[in-house]
């Protein structure tokens, strides 16, 4: 793809530059106190690029480079392997990036979804010095740090609810029974009151049960310094519940509604402030991935313009994460996945890169998505200098803050405008095409830049 841009014109309106000065430095001290006193708001994160890993998987603290011999179990990413290397995300440019669960897990939950006690930290991640470290240092090189956290069910215990703290009684939990794929589509009830891959289900109606997790969310985010949360399994907990979780946590909340029903996901945008883009997140893959025509992703944009409008702004938009195969696995064709990884840079959104990519990983569904990264780390790497190049060009535009134009749109070929910066996809291999853009805003266009 690439990119065309206009001369920006410049405004003689305003104050003079010594008091333009005294005003920014105002600002600035401004925004510093309020972030002292408050966690990081959707509007500040709509600005940031988030780098998605899983904390087992990214980085050891012996520095080892061994392989990770079976994927299905520890292989001994800590926190500490993350501060060692955030030199290695912030090269790429990423200003955020999103870790696993951090609470103690069942054996060998080395993902972070199986909790067994929300009292203590995942061991083989570190201790919590080792995590309050890792804040610390990501916030002293203003990288926002995103929790992923589970309220809706605990590890696979099966009955024997003893081995969970706080949650050792029966009455904490929902009546057996184990959803069913057509329940997602069709009964709502069984979705929240039922077991996800039989783990058993907290039941948040539960007196005990909310107000524990209320209060767990808020002094974990209190404590640590996390900027932002991952919510997992959205869906299955009722509504009502996370109106009072996003109140408690004081911070921005984005949720994981696995499903591609716009009016669905849209319905959780509220109860939490944001969601994950799901339903983008299949035609994104089929056009880049399989070459569908840009047609059906053109119009499932236009299907979520009408019904999140300016929700879109502070979805995570994403192609790739630890649930689904990778692109690559499917069709490993670079100059295509440049163009998907273009895409989540440049639409509405905050982008969200899952790790490993910038090293051209395939692996296959769970677990073989869930790559061991530390012998992989090669900043030479074709992809990971692209990465750098594209987020350089999104963070010097910053095309978050610029109005979207639609241009243009046919089988192969997809244009739309962020201000001064057109920017145009094909999707087609070896294919040379030369058009006339009729609908072009810029008269006085007068760059253009190749960025695959």
């Amino acid at each position: 793809f690439g990119v065309m841009l206009r001369r920006p014109q410049r405004s003689t309106q305003g104050v003079s530059s010594a008091a333009s000065d005294v005003y920014k430095r105002q600002i600035i001290f401004g925004i510093l106190l309020f972030e002292k006193i408050q966690a990081a708001d959707k509007e500040q994160w709509k600005s940031r690029t988030i780098y998605q890993l899983m904390t087992d998987r990214f980085a050891r603290s012996d520095d080892s480079k061994e392989d990770c011999k079976d994927l299905s179990k520890y292989c001994g990413g800590t926190w500490k392997g993350i501060t060692k290397n955030l030199d290695y995300i912030q090269g790429m440019g990423f200003d955020a990036i999103w870790i696993s669960p951090a609470v103690k897990n069942l054996e060998p939950g080395y993902h972070g979804y199986w909790a067994s006690d929300f009292e203590k930290v995942n061991e083989h991640f570190g201790t919590e010095e080792d995590l309050k470290e890792l804040i610390r240092e990501c916030h002293k090189r203003n990288i926002y740090v995103m929790l992923d956290v589970v309220a809706n069910h605990v590890g696979p215990v099966n009955f024997d609810f003893e081995k969970i703290n706080p949650f050792n009684n029966k009455e904490h939990y929902h009546d057996f029974c184990i959803i069913n794929a057509d329940d997602f589509k069709n009964n709502q009830w069984r979705v929240e009151n039922c077991r996800l891959a039989n783990l058993p289900d907290l039941k948040q109606e539960n007196p005990y049960v909310e107000k524990y997790l209320l209060e767990w969310i808020s002094k974990t985010v209190e404590k640590f310094g996390f900027d932002g949360m991952r919510v997992d399994t959205v869906p299955e907990v009722p509504k009502p519940f996370w109106y009072k979780w996003k109140e408690a946590s004081k911070c921005f909340t984005m949720g994981e509604i696995f499903d591609d029903r716009l009016d669905y996901v849209n319905g959780y945008i509220g109860p939490l402030e944001s969601a994950l883009n799901y339903p983008v997140f299949f035609p994104i893959r089929q056009t880049w991935q399989g070459m569908n025509s840009f047609w059906g992703l053109h119009e499932r944009l236009m299907q979520e313009e009408q019904i999140f409008g300016k929700k879109m702004d502070y979805m995570g938009l994403f192609f790739n994460n630890h649930d689904n195969e990778r692109f690559l696995h499917v069709n490993y064709n670079i100059p295509r996945f440049k163009g998907a990884i273009a895409f989540i840079m440049l639409y509405k959104g905050i982008p969200i890169f899952y790790y490993g990519d910038e090293q051209g990983f395939k692996g296959a569904n769970d677990p073989w998505c869930r790559e061991a990264l530390w012998p992989h780390m090669d900043t030479n790497s074709e992809l990971y200098q692209y990465v750098e190049k594209i987020i350089i060009f999104r963070k010097t535009h910053t095309i978050w803050n610029k109005p979207f134009y639609f241009i243009y749109q046919d089988d192969h070929l997809y244009a739309f405008s962020r201000a001064e910066v057109m920017i145009v996809f094909s999707n087609a291999d070896n294919y040379q095409q030369t058009k006339t853009l009729e609908k072009v805003p810029y008269p006085d266009a007068v760059s253009y830049t190749h960025l695959t």
